[in-house]
């Protein structure tokens, strides 16, 4: 291995997430570019330079976003979301948990995180205004739900993050991920409870509940469409995006969706910023890049401090670009070296970073954070000023649940299963 053309390929890595970041361009793109020049600077052929870009995972991420694009274009995830939420027969008590649930299972089923938040998010506002909650408080509860449940084996995180993990021999770890990081969550949505003074909330009843219509033809026939992937993909173990592009195809024969308006509602963005990292990152790695930074990494973990390491260090880089689209791909591929070599076992340095670059997403400037700035503003009486105070108070929880559980990490918390 060539030690200066690896730290090169990290410098190269490094400078392509500042570029994306200052310029405001996408991740990806500039990876693609990167990749090109560097990979033939070092003598790389066109077709190994191709090779990084990972069929598998943009079928399966652009199989499992067409899906859900179709059941946003067409209301199905929202109304069947609101009809759960009146479960609660409104009661107020039950509203945070109910809305951990929405998160949870809409992120489960298949969308990921990134639907589910901007649901909960759109939710928060006028549930808050019936309940007496305070909105943010709602809203951040939908969302760290969202953030468990999108490690179901059925999400595009989920499936990435096992396609980077398998290629270093590292398997079985999903249920241990599952189990820790909605016990997480479920904690720190009591802090977050607690935070915003979620007790003092005494009425009995919410107000009169909103008239929900029925579901109409197409959104019972997509509903039936999700059934179809779960049970396909949790029973028969079929490729999810694979199946989910099937559904979806079908779905758009039956015209549950128009099919221009559903091609141009997919986040070819973040397709793009996925697979486009990806290129970069298979040369960085086949440089020995990857290498050297777990290494590096190693360096100075001790068993005791591995975990916590690897999770603050995926949260900050998380706080400047995407966990999908950056931290995850960069990152896992260190998990097996680190693990060797420091001698703590995979499954605490996977669920630390999981979570912790998913919390970083609180942040005003990531999804998570600017949904539930963009959904408060719709409030006629949220002022100027109201803005300034919620985004110091988003990065506030952005930090305050990335220390908490960098410290869980550090008194051995994940290494428990």
């Amino acid at each position: 291995m060539n030690s200066t053309l690896a730290i090169i390929s990290l410098l190269i890595l490094v400078s392509v997430i500042i570029t994306g970041f200052v310029l405001k361009k996408n991740v990806g793109l500039v990876a693609i570019l990167a990749a090109t020049i560097f990979g033939a600077s070092i003598g790389e052929t066109d077709s190994i330079i191709i090779k990084g870009f990972s069929s598998s995972t943009f079928i399966m991420l652009l199989g499992v976003s067409l899906l859900c694009t179709i059941a946003t274009n067409n209301g199905t995830l929202e109304l069947t979301a609101k009809k759960f939420l009146n479960l609660s027969g409104g009661h107020v008590k039950a509203a945070p948990i109910i809305m951990y649930l929405i998160g949870y299972i809409i992120a489960a089923i298949g969308p990921g995180c990134v639907p589910a938040l901007g649901i909960v998010a759109a939710l928060s506002l006028p549930l808050s205004k019936t309940t007496g909650y305070n909105s943010v408080m709602l809203a951040a509860i939908g969302e760290i739900g969202s953030m468990a449940g999108r490690f179901s084996p059925l999400t595009p995180e989920s499936v990435l993050i096992g396609n980077l993990a398998q290629a270093q021999g590292i398997t079985g770890y999903q249920s241990a991920v599952l189990i820790y990081s909605t016990v997480t969550t479920i904690v720190l949505s009591f802090v977050i409870y607690f935070l915003y003074k979620g007790y003092k909330v005494k009425e009995i009843t919410a107000q009169e509940q909103e008239a929900l219509p029925a579901l109409n033809r197409k959104q019972l026939t997509t509903l039936a469409g999700f059934l179809v992937m779960i049970i396909l993909c949790a029973a028969f173990k079929r490729n999810v995006g694979l199946i989910s592009f099937a559904v979806s195809i079908v779905l758009l024969i039956f015209n549950v969706d128009n099919e221009k308006a559903t091609i141009k509602a997919v986040p070819w963005s973040t397709l793009m910023m996925v697979t486009g990292v990806g290129m970069l990152m298979s040369i960085v790695s086949a440089v020995g890049g990857v290498t050297i930074m777990s290494a590096g990494l190693a360096a100075i973990m001790t068993p005791k401090s591995a975990v916590a390491i690897q999770g603050l260090s995926a949260g900050l880089l998380s706080w400047f670009s995407s966990a999908i689209g950056v931290v995850w791909p960069t990152m896992v591929p260190t998990v097996g070296s680190i693990a060797e070599q420091v001698g703590v076992r995979p499954e605490g340095l996977i669920t630390i970073m999981c979570l912790t670059a998913s919390f970083a997403g609180f942040s005003p400037a990531s999804t998570g954070g600017s949904l539930i700035l963009a959904a408060n503003a719709t409030d006629p009486a949220f002022t100027k000023e109201k803005e300034n105070k919620m985004f110091v108070q988003m990065f506030a929880l952005s930090a305050l649940l990335l220390t908490l559980t960098v410290s869980a990490g550090l008194v051995g918390l994940y290494s428990v299963i």
